[in-house]
């Protein structure tokens, strides 16, 4: 495993002090597509059952890259899977203990941040009151039904290059990175990096006096 971290002050944590968000980062369009239902449903419930032990309240997981125009196609199968609902590029559900869920299947972090300052401006439009758009009103776009910043983010890929499906949440998370596939991933990786986390102490961009 190998690790690197960026931080910065984002939103309260539902979790003060701990681990409230998680966001998993793995696998292309293309290997999601592939999966099967119960490929999908053994890899979710993967997932769910590292994360509802550290008490987070919201999971995330989106693709590493690729090329749009397959969302449908997975979509249907995540549903199949996990059940839920969709709404637009997200998929979610609630898991163990009220866990929100979000499949979104948005591989370009460009693509997304365009979406929400698109939906932000749709929103004005229909009010007929311009928003001065800040960083709360733009949280509020890209993450829900997540309502806080990730806390960490897991990066199924190699530490020398950012995931392309990533933008905004890089300021505000700890991340970790583990040079192993996708599709291998299991609740050990997952715990492994958790605990990485735990040990941390996360200073939000500040600096040792």
């Amino acid at each position: 495993m190998v690790k690197g971290s960026s931080s910065a002050s984002g939103g309260l944590a539902a979790n003060e002090g701990g681990l409230s968000h998680v966001l998993v980062c793995g696998g292309t369009l293309h290997e999601w597509r592939q999966a099967s239902v119960g490929e999908w449903k053994l890899q979710l419930d993967t997932f769910v059952d590292s994360v509802h032990e550290s008490g987070a309240r919201w999971l995330t997981v989106c693709p590493y890259a690729g090329q749009s125009g397959v969302e449908d196609e997975i979509a249907a199968i995540v549903l199949e899977a996990c059940g839920g609902q969709r709404n637009g590029n997200r998929i979610s559900f609630i898991a163990k203990d009220g866990l929100v869920v979000v499949v979104d299947l948005c591989a370009d972090g460009r693509e997304r941040f365009a979406h929400a300052l698109n939906q932000i401006k749709g929103e004005s439009a229909s009010t007929r009151q311009e928003k001065e758009i800040s960083e709360e009103i733009l949280r509020a776009a890209m993450l829900p039904p997540g309502f806080v910043d990730p806390d960490l983010i897991l990066i199924f890929g190699s530490p020398t290059q950012i995931p392309p499906s990533l933008m905004w949440e890089l300021s505000y998370s700890e991340l970790v990175f583990l040079d192993v596939s996708w599709r291998k991933c299991n609740v050990d990786h997952v715990q492994m990096a958790i605990n990485d986390f735990q040990r941390r102490d996360r200073r939000f961009g500040g600096v040792d006096s």
